[in-house]
């Protein structure tokens, strides 16, 4: 996709002249397309919204032990280097049985994997990372703070691949009625959200419109995913717009001591979101293109921070609005082009081609994987054996990992697959394979 030739204002010559940074846009045919400046369109924040980071290592039995003994006792709160959280036990679909929650801190601690022992090495431990907490503390005082509450959690804590939401704010813009006919992408899942209720669709197959679109999905949320939505309209909701409004004035500051934020104007932000396994895929493919090397660090937040720029490049070029056929819509350009994330560390790295890594689906890893449960349910059925026991015994196969990096490429979870295994051990028992 091209994209379409921007022009300024030239005060002098009284007339329109071709800049790299011009927020006026003509096509070479149709002429005159779209003028941002006259629509007051200006950036006003760019930020990590998101940050997820996995650990491997096995349950701390003692920790175990305890958290346990104080779901017992129904003890609401819980005290972990110095702080108070609030205990619970969390839901299945989370994918971890405990979780620990401080907001004041913003931090969300999930761990002990429900289809994992805890003895057995896992990625039993997740940390869920606010923009409170990141805003306050440099990209190393987060490496530190969550190794060490891992190092409390975990035994053998190794920080694995995280998860990072990429998010630019912006103002004088919002979707057109033809948002989601516009975008072009791989993926035909798109979520609608009007305030009212919740649309998904095949982008093949729309044929509706909506009144005043709030928000937007496209992709699957275990790989690459877009999300538009109307930022002041959920920061309100979730009573978080005073601390955002201070964060876009701050993002804007003029020399004079103004700001460039117009509070009478609505923010839409526009967020890329990288899943764990495409984090992971880009640390092993990436290569140095000076030296050859293959392979980038990318476990930590300090590590993943240095590369936001090529994943937020990566990420809309994944999402693509269009203008037409030929030619990117203009505010995808500006978001290419304009856009900078103001952390030290993120500066463009020209000696990285980045390029994610994929296992090759050869038959071994494809169809043989599928004959392996099959035939080990349809034998463990046969001798009655009670499914949770039958899991046990598969996970601790030394090629279970493979078999779940597998199906993650495949769009299905490990909680995911978990349950169908579960469903197909059910069907061979009502089959009477143990009679």
């Amino acid at each position: 996709m091209k994209a379409l030739d921007r022009y300024q204002w030239n005060e002098d010559k009284k007339e329109l002249e071709l800049s790299d940074k011009g927020l006026v846009f003509r096509h070479p045919r149709y002429g005159h397309i779209a003028d941002f400046a006259e629509q007051g369109f200006q950036i006003v924040g760019t930020y990590i919204d998101t940050f997820r980071q996995l650990f491997r290592g096995r349950l701390n039995p003692d920790l175990h032990t305890d958290i346990e003994y104080s779901l017992t006792l129904k003890e609401k709160t819980y005290q972990l280097l110095g702080q108070d959280w609030i205990l619970a036990k969390s839901g299945k679909n989370s994918g971890y049985q405990y979780r620990l929650q401080n907001n004041q801190l913003g931090l969300v601690i999930l761990f002990k994997q429900f289809h994992a022992k805890a003895e057995t090495p896992a990625s039993h431990l997740k940390i869920e990372c606010s923009p409170w907490f990141l805003d306050n503390r440099q990209p190393k005082e987060v490496d530190a703070y969550l190794k060490k509450l891992s190092e409390r959690i975990l035994v053998g804590a190794e920080a694995y691949y995280p998860a990072i939401h990429l998010a630019v704010d912006v103002q004088g813009w919002a979707p057109e009625r033809d948002f989601t006919h516009q975008m072009k992408c791989k993926s035909k899942k798109c979520s609608q959200y009007t305030g009212l209720e919740i649309v998904e669709f095949n982008l093949h197959e729309i044929t509706g419109t909506y009144d005043r679109g709030q928000s937007f999905a496209f992709g699957h949320a275990n790989a690459v995913q877009l999300s538009v939505y109307n930022k002041t309209i959920q920061a309100k909701k979730i009573d978080k717009f005073d601390y955002m409004e201070h964060k876009w004035k701050n993002s804007t500051m003029l020399e004079d001591g103004t700001h460039g934020y117009d509070s009478d104007k609505e923010v839409f932000r526009i967020e890329t979101r990288f899943h764990h396994s495409v984090v992971q895929q880009f640390a092993l493919g990436s290569c140095d293109i000076k030296t050859g090397e293959i392979g980038v660090k990318m476990n930590t937040y300090s590590d993943a921070i240095q590369h936001i720029h090529s994943l937020w490049q990566y990420g809309l070029k994944s999402f693509q609005l269009t203008f037409n056929r030929n030619y990117l819509d203009p505010v995808w350009t500006i978001l290419k082009e304009d856009v900078v994330f103001k952390y030290p560390e993120s500066s463009y790295k020209d000696n990285l081609h980045y390029k994610r890594y994929y296992k090759k689906a050869t038959s071994f890893t494809g169809k043989n994987y599928q004959l392996i449960l099959g035939n080990f349910l349809s034998a463990c059925a046969r001798e009655s054996i009670p499914f949770d026991t039958v899991l046990e015994e598969l996970q601790s196969l030394t090629i279970w990992n493979s078999i779940t990096v597998h199906y993650e490429e495949k769009e299905t979870t490990e909680h995911q697959l978990m349950d169908r295994l579960r469903d197909s051990y059910k069907e061979r028992e009502l089959l009477g394979y143990g009679i």
